[in-house]
């Protein structure tokens, strides 16, 4: 992660495990590592899907991790059997069908690819993302964290960062929580920032994956659209229900 620094602790590159130890004492932090490990789940999925992150996916660890986090989240969080079906890849799957779709899908296209991974496009006019990327800048500081402005790609309103972001709000809170001290300010922090940014803008990710389905040509692999319809809808699903249980537990 290269334009975003945890001073507290870094996201990792790999899917974080660190949290299923002796350390979690109580059901209360087995619920919040799972949270903490579905974001990262999360975040990873949507970068460029490197030989890695393919393997990952296609040997079906990817499914396994998230069906075992999903288990222990504090809240049912439904899937049906093919939801669960479409976490993997089928072992023809070419590696560059994959790279091509996720181009083709998040990044490339005459104008804006057609499903982009920005808060910005989905929410309004200009005047709207710049209020965004304020707000998410204004986040990010107050916990610690600074932001220098790249590419596109490494805009503060990414899908990748604003789930690590929550990444590192949900860690800090069980960090808390470990140590005794006061936790409901980070449930707070959690909170405002899935109200303000990935409640109001995964349900138009999810909504235009399902247009793009829906008229495919015969030149795509629908396999792999699929999948990342999948997650998206999954993405939505997950911090709709987050949000909801942040909600309760701060009473606010």
């Amino acid at each position: 992660m290269n334009d975003i620094e945890m001073q507290d602790r870094g996201v990792s590159d790999e899917i974080p495990d660190v949290f299923y130890s002796s350390n979690l004492t109580t059901k209360e932090q087995v619920e919040c590592a799972a949270r903490i490990d579905m974001y990262a789940l999360f975040a990873d999925t949507f970068r460029y899907p490197d030989p890695l992150f393919r393997d990952f996916i296609r040997n079906g660890e990817f499914r396994d991790i998230f069906t075992r986090l999903c288990s222990n989240l504090p809240y049912v969080m439904d899937f049906s059997e093919e939801e669960l079906k479409r976490l993997t890849f089928t072992d023809d799957l070419s590696d560059e069908d994959v790279e091509v779709e996720f181009i083709r899908l998040f990044e490339a296209g005459p104008g804006d690819p057609p499903c982009p991974l920005i808060e910005g496009f989905h929410v309004g006019e200009e005047d709207g993302r710049m209020t965004v990327f304020k707000d998410l800048i204004l986040f990010y500081n107050h916990f610690g964290l600074s932001y220098a402005e790249g590419s596109s790609e490494d805009r503060p309103d990414h899908i990748t960062y604003e789930l690590e972001f929550l990444h590192y709000l949900a860690f800090l809170y069980l960090k808390a929580m470990q140590e005794n001290r006061e936790t409901h300010s980070f449930l707070l922090a959690q909170k405002d920032f899935l109200e303000r940014h990935p409640t109001r803008w995964t349900k138009s990710m999810a909504a235009r994956m399902d247009d793009i389905s829906a008229g495919l040509k015969d030149d795509v692999n629908r396999e792999v659209i699929e999948f990342y319809r999948n997650i998206v809808k999954l993405l939505h699903r997950f911090v709709t229900f987050d949000f909801q249980h942040i909600t309760l537990i701060s009473g606010n």
